[in-house]
């Protein structure tokens, strides 16, 4: 009884007022850390596979860059499988003298087969109708039942457009969202041969169906089409869901490496001054039972104390993340569930016992005789703390980002890096030995000098907290900011894309009229590169070698592009040749005289790498991976892209050009900067939040130190 009263004591006076006191905050900053991170991901995982075909529209979706073919529609129908066909484009839509890219999405009757699709007023798109998000309706100052021009044909605004089907929630979209009917798609004339279009068919129907319809399709598919199921991470909203998910779990890291750091310096001053007093209740005849009981349940109260804090803490956090993030997250997320909690309540205890366990354990291990011979120490070296600390810490950051590489990097190189800067405190301290100083910085040295296993972890300690949170103070950089001012005073600032071949001089006449300055325009036509040197790359290649699992735009010049430069070979001087971005060839381990095969539109042709090139992909103009001999993309149907600047009095000229041309789509690059900029302020404000945390965490290190 008496020992539970000391324990008591020995609570109350450490954990308020003694070194206990910043283990106790510490391990609440990394139990907040982790919990808040883990609750965010929660309950967006959460909201994704509630009901998983309702975010994706069926039961299946198959997404690809082109229409079926006929044969695949009638092979699902034979299995009694319902299908709907929508596709997606860019175009311009002009109401009055405002004009705007957006991304329209083209959807048949009875669309989705499962899931919301939010129309106001609440009905189903009918022909002759556009509805419009928000921000367009704004962005042109449209209203209901005004028309618009969409392409070469006119639509009544019907409504506004709110949720659909695996919309997603990536704020880095092109262009603001329209839905239309599909029986309107071929009067807009948009989609002209090699524009980019993503074709999405929804299938629906029984469990059995489905499976002897994908048995059949699977083989089938081609490189670039994408069999989706509900729980696939590869519809928009897993896949935002796994990118964010992953970046604030990374943000979160430094703050609990802090927090640790501040636990076990705290940890091993208290088991320090507790050393006499443990030795002391020895002779008294305390046995090693009472005392694993005493200091097991100071350390059980704390970790306790410290949990609860983090919890709230976390869930504080959680929620003040989700509200500064606000619209670039899914409306309605469900609760979190009790794992965020139960893992949050793991840590601590994890970490309490991976950090007070040797130097408790070599508390308990004091002989008697230290209370009459102070030189006496444990048994247990107390530099083994160290290791069994970063070899923890190490299993707790692999379980939390599930990379070991990231794991290895971030622990390791924190362990590397205490122990460069252990090594210069012990040089400053020698050095130290001889300065002749005021007789307080003597003392002080003198004192180092003596306790110079504590005095190195300390200051080591002292000096990774500053530096980790210089770092990341430094690294709150607008990064937006930063490419906009790093851009050339006369950098293009618009691009035209979907130009179609008989327009093209007459668009590049009528710019030069405005005053723009054009770059120059470049055919596009878009494919996949399937081979290199004969070995098939990319998605389910069976040498698993490495692709581009995208379709990549093509384009044939005479002339070396603006910012290029040649690193090997020669430029495009006959027939079948292709000169490659040197980048992604060492990434994908292409050589110059390799021979590549490509796809488009369903056709397979071949290209010798003649040349390496070196791209400035910053340089606001157009520039392409793969540049082809002319011969090469002629078979194929082709629109232009270029780029142009055009200063303020050329708007009005523009906007008539671009009405006189409808299908041509024009990316405004000052509106998306902007808008990019208006993101990046919400997610900095969020990040903020951890930042705070990380803040605390340094300034627990440093008053640990005290």
């Amino acid at each position: 009884m008496r020992l539970w009263r000391l324990g008591w004591r020995l609570l109350r006076k450490e954990g308020l007022h003694g070194e206990l006191r910043w283990f106790v905050l510490a391990l609440a900053l990394c139990v907040a850390c982790v919990l808040s991170v883990a609750l965010v991901a929660d309950r967006l995982d959460a909201g994704l596979k509630s009901s998983g075909r309702d975010f994706i529209g069926g039961d299946r979706v198959l997404r690809t860059a082109s229409a079926l073919p006929a044969e695949w529609l009638q092979q699902a129908q034979q299995q009694g499988l319902a299908v709907q066909a929508t596709v997606s484009f860019n175009s311009m839509l002009f109401h009055g003298d405002a004009l705007q890219l957006a991304s329209i999405r083209a959807v048949p009757d009875g669309f989705p087969f499962y899931g919301t699709l939010q129309l106001t007023p609440d009905r189903a798109p009918a022909p002759g109708e556009i509805w419009l998000s928000a921000r367009v309706m704004q962005l042109l100052a449209a209203k209901v039942g005004d028309e618009l021009e969409v392409g070469n044909t006119v639509l009544k605004v019907a409504g506004l457009l709110g949720e659909e089907p695996d919309q997603g929630f990536s704020p880095f979209l092109l262009a603001p969202r329209a839905l239309i009917h599909s029986a309107d798609t071929e009067a807009t004339g948009a989609l002209l041969p090699g524009s980019r279009q993503q074709w999405r068919y929804l299938f629906k129907g029984e469990r059995e169906a489905l499976a002897r319809y994908e048995r059949w399709l699977l083989p089938q598919l081609q490189t670039g089409q994408k069999w989706i199921t509900p729980d696939d991470s590869e519809s928009g909203v897993g896949r935002s869901l796994a990118n964010a998910e992953r970046f604030f779990r990374l943000a979160s890291l430094c703050g609990v490496l802090l927090g640790a750091l501040a636990m076990g310096i705290a940890v091993r001053h208290f088991a320090e001054r507790q050393t006499n007093m443990v030795a002391l209740l020895k002779t008294l005849g305390a046995s090693r039972r009472a005392l694993w009981q005493l200091m097991g349940g100071l350390l059980l109260s704390l970790t306790l104390v410290g949990a609860l804090l983090g919890l709230l803490a976390g869930s504080a956090m959680q929620w003040l993340t989700l509200q500064l993030l606000g619209d670039l997250l899914p409306a309605d997320l469900p609760a979190p569930s009790w794992r965020p909690f139960a893992l949050g309540a793991a840590v601590a205890l994890f970490i309490t016992l991976l950090l007070a366990f040797i130097p408790f354990l070599r508390l308990l291990k004091v002989p008697p005789l230290r209370v009459l011979r102070r030189e006496l120490a444990a048994s247990i070296p107390p530099w083994l703390a160290l290791p069994v600390g970063l070899l923890g810490l190490f299993a707790l950051v692999w379980g939390f980002t599930a990379d070991v590489r990231l794991a290895l990097g971030l622990v390791g190189g924190m362990g590397l890096l205490m122990g460069l800067l252990a090594g210069l405190v012990a040089l400053m301290l020698r050095l130290g030995g001889r300065v002749r100083g005021p007789h307080a910085l003597r003392l002080a040295l003198a004192h180092l000098a003596r306790e110079r296993s504590s005095g190195l972890f300390q200051l080591a300690g002292f000096a990774l907290a500053l530096m980790l949170f210089g770092l990341l103070w430094a690294a709150r950089v607008d990064l937006v900011d930063e490419f906009a001012t790093r851009l050339p005073a006369d950098a293009p600032n618009r691009f035209l894309v979907n130009v179609a071949d008989n327009e093209r001089e007459a668009i590049l006449t009528a710019l030069t009229e405005a005053g723009a300055v054009t770059s120059d325009f470049y055919p596009m036509v878009r494919g996949r590169l399937t081979h290199i040197a004969g070995e098939a790359v990319g998605e389910g290649a069976p040498t698993g070698r490495e692709g581009v699992d995208r379709e990549l735009n093509f384009t044939t010049t005479t002339q070396l592009p603006v910012d290029n430069k040649l690193v090997a070979g020669h430029w495009l001087a006959g027939p079948g040749e292709v000169s490659v971005d040197s980048e992604l060839a060492q990434r994908l381990g292409i050589k110059l005289g390799d021979m590549l095969a490509f796809t488009i539109e369903g056709r397979s042709f071949g290209a010798r790498v003649s040349s390496l090139r070196s791209v400035k992909w910053d340089n606001m103009r157009p520039n392409f991976y793969m540049i082809f001999s002319a011969d090469l993309l002629a078979p194929f149907g082709q629109t232009w892209l270029g780029s142009y600047r055009l200063p303020a009095q050329g708007r009005a000229a523009e906007v008539e050009l671009i009405r006189r041309h409808p299908t041509v789509s024009l990316i405004d690059v000052d509106d998306l900067i902007a808008r990019l900029t208006l993101v990046s302020a919400q997610v900095s404000r969020a990040l903020a939040l951890m930042l705070g945390l990380v803040t605390v965490a340094a300034l627990l290190v440093l008053l640990t130190q005290t």
